[in-house]
């Protein structure tokens, strides 16, 4: 819960990130990295290869 402490407003560490952890977001980020890097190496094989 915010609250104002003299000319600024002091809130919680979950207020201040506007959103939720979790959901498993660094595995998504993680396989869509992968993605692109087997991407790349596949066009790399078909064009230079």
């Amino acid at each position: 819960m915010s609250r104002r402490v003299g000319d600024h407003i002091e809130m919680n560490q979950e207020e201040a990130r506007a959103g939720e952890t979790g959901h498993h977001v660094r595995y998504i980020l993680a396989a869509g990295v992968v993605l692109v890097i087997v991407g790349f190496a596949a066009v790399g094989m078909g064009w230079f290869g």
